[in-house]
């Protein structure tokens, strides 16, 4: 192991495993257009790009190649995979679907105690939003919705989130302000639902949260001329 690897991985104690780490970094910027489809993705360069050896972003490769963000051809390694718009807005309406589902169900099961531990995960989101690192508050807006899926007592609806969750880019997100804003209202209004026990108004609050992200990211990638390419 390098020094640097070592390094980052005293950084990232009680984080996910280097390739894990590896593969998030690819993985949002291939999301947001930092790498865009048909970019060949050489493991040698990479590895010295991002300071680790070549092992981890080997495995991290793989791993995107299992869920279709990249693609391996014969003799020539690793290129990104196609991402149409039309790919971009089914993966929100995924997600937006299932998570609604979720805050819907959690509405009728919270109790006071799963109510306080979703005040206290929203209220370190709050104080990230207004002075936080983006990436120290992606991980506050995981745990905020991990919570909250956990507490619809549907566990398998709940796998299936966060596999879906895999092809949206969170620090995206939290680097804007327009995210911040919207985040903080979409928050209280949902938590105001579920103290309530309103299933339909926390589910279109989920739901409205999750498009309000597509919309962020459609813009972005229009904006960059993500898709000026296509036939």
């Amino acid at each position: 192991m390098s020094g640097s690897e070592t390094a980052l991985l005293g950084k990232l104690a009680g984080a996910p495993a280097l390739p894990e780490q590896v593969e998030l970094q690819l993985r949002e910027k291939i999301l947001s257009g930092g790498l865009r489809p048909g970019t060949f993705l050489r493991p040698d360069r990479l590895a010295v790009e991002l300071g680790v050896s070549p092992t981890p972003v080997r495995e991290a490769l793989q791993a995107l190649r299992a869920d279709d963000m990249v693609r391996a051809l014969p003799r020539r390694g690793y290129v990104v995979a196609p991402l149409e718009r039309g790919d971009v807005v089914d993966l929100f309406a995924v997600q937006a679907r299932l998570t609604g589902e979720l805050a819907a169900r959690a509405a009728g099961a919270l109790d006071a105690e799963g109510l306080a531990t979703l005040r206290t995960h929203a209220a370190r989101v709050d104080a990230l939003i207004e002075d936080g690192e983006p990436g120290e508050l992606a991980e506050a807006e995981r745990r905020f919705h991990a919570a909250l899926n956990r507490a619809a007592g549907a566990r398998k609806l709940a796998w299936l989130v966060g596999r879906a969750a895999h092809y949206l880019p969170p620090r995206f997100y939290t680097d804007r302000e327009a995210w911040r804003a919207a985040t903080v209202a979409a928050h209280r209004t949902l938590l105001d639902a579920l103290a309530s026990g309103d299933a339909d108004t926390a589910r279109a609050a989920m739901e409205g949260h999750v498009l309000d992200g597509r919309d962020l990211l459609v813009a972005h990638l229009e904006a960059v001329g993500f898709w000026d390419t296509e036939s």
